[in-house]
């Protein structure tokens, strides 16, 4: 399923399995029976993880998937998936926004780190899961000046120090203060 799907625009395809009681109850750290991923549109170079016992990033690909999925069959996603905390949510955000402030040099991986900063920075101050082009557009209406967000969705080169700016910027504004959801 994962080598054959369309991914559309995106530039990955992840497959994550959970158990019914990973996804009623979800906890800080959810176990994860099993994850594929397929990257940058390749159909044979995959990556695949079996058993972990806590990933604790996968609570917002379930937050997203309550919030915004749909059932291909069966129930509701909101009511088979149950509620993920928003400040869980964020605070993982956070961590992910600290550990790239060392990484602003990182050419390969600093759209990503642009575009997916405006997710998360939009997530803890509104509670709005959306796309990465959705949330740079909603960062540059929040801060008109960033003019790396600009570069990273013109795929053009980041500069490092406007990543750092972006990063500090959403830190400070996705702190425990910072909550409005």
């Amino acid at each position: 399923m994962v080598r054959e799907a369309d991914p559309g625009e995106a530039a990955a395809i992840d497959l994550h399995v959970v158990t019914a009681e990973v996804a009623r109850t979800p906890g800080r750290a959810p176990a994860l029976e099993l994850h594929i991923g397929r990257h940058d549109g390749a159909s044979h170079d995959f990556e695949v993880s079996r058993s972990v016992p806590a990933e604790p990033d996968l609570l917002a690909e379930l937050s997203m998937a309550r919030a915004q999925g749909r059932a291909l069959r069966g129930a509701d996603p909101a009511g088979v998936i149950g509620p993920v905390p928003h400040e869980w949510v964020a605070e993982r955000g956070r961590h992910w926004l600290t550990v790239w402030q060392g990484l602003t040099d990182d050419r390969e991986h600093a759209v990503f780190m642009v575009v997916t900063a405006c997710r998360m920075w939009r997530f803890a101050v509104e509670g709005v899961h959306c796309s990465k082009g959705e949330a740079a557009a909603w960062a540059l209406r929040r801060e008109p000046s960033l003019d790396v967000v600009r570069q990273a969705v013109a795929g053009d080169e980041v500069d490092e120090r406007g990543l750092a700016d972006l990063l500090a910027l959403a830190l400070r504004e996705t702190g425990v203060a910072g909550f409005r959801a």
